[in-house]
């Protein structure tokens, strides 16, 4: 008896050691009440055509001096727009978002990349970046023609820090039988997803809102995917879009 209870003695001072030492470190949850980006994303079927457009809309405020300018756009059609937050009379600098509505010359797969910084800093990196893979899919017809059929919106800090949490958004309907499923790329985990009933309207059936905590333990660029399809069967609908960590 006295032997076995000096091994269980020794098994316990072995194992209180070995998280002493740091060997064996529990997982830590992962705290998604305060994300730091909140990513919302409408989309329209599976492929886009040239014709029909792409929209990324970024938080802006140029009373600080600071504008979203395009670093790359090979190939693409870029339109850009401000539009500023309402606020009360009389208030000024209340910011607002820059909204880049992009098409295609031809199908193919492009690459869009902005900078957010000050035109008179020239020895000074932007203080954020937004690279995106795009690819359009020829255009057989007119039918979406200038059509947005993507739309994602950064609202927060467009480039996290590596553990930060960001929030990504869509509406689907699961009462139809397709459910969105996230597809992530190695190095960005989901740590957390919920679906959210739109009870605003009091009916059953209208579906709500998908969502997503994501993040990433490394700095980088990582594609987040998502796939709209009832089981058994192809999607119906999908989308993809970058995000980078710094």
């Amino acid at each position: 008896m006295k032997k076995i209870r000096l091994m269980i003695l020794g098994a316990c001072i072995l194992v209180i050691c070995i998280f002493a030492a740091g060997c064996v470190s529990p997982e830590v949850p992962v705290n998604t009440d305060d994300p730091v980006l909140t990513v919302i994303v409408e989309k329209e079927g599976i492929l886009i055509p040239a014709n029909a457009a792409m929209t990324f809309i970024l938080p802006a405020n140029p009373t600080t001096g600071y504008t979203w300018n395009v670093m790359e756009s090979s190939g693409l059609n870029v339109t850009d727009e401000y539009k500023s937050t309402p606020v009360p009379e009389g208030w000024t600098g209340g910011g607002g978002y820059q909204y880049y509505t992009l098409t295609a010359e031809k199908a193919g797969t492009y690459t869009f990349k902005a900078a957010y910084a000050r035109s008179w800093e020239t020895d000074t990196e932007p203080i954020y970046t937004m690279k995106q893979i795009l690819v359009f899919s020829e255009a057989e017809n007119d039918d979406y023609a200038g059509d947005v059929m993507l739309s994602v919106l950064f609202d927060g800090t467009v480039n996290p820090k590596a553990g930060d949490v960001v929030k990504i958004c869509t509406e689907g309907n699961p009462t139809t039988g397709y459910y969105w499923t996230a597809v992530t790329q190695d190095g960005l985990k989901v740590v957390k997803d919920d679906y959210i009933t739109d009870t605003t309207t009091g009916l059953v059936g209208v579906g709500g809102t998908y969502v997503w905590y994501v993040t990433a333990e490394k700095a980088g660029t990582y594609e987040f995917k998502a796939t709209y399809q009832r089981s058994g069967q192809d999607p119906a609908n999908v989308f993809f879009f970058d995000l980078t960590f710094t």
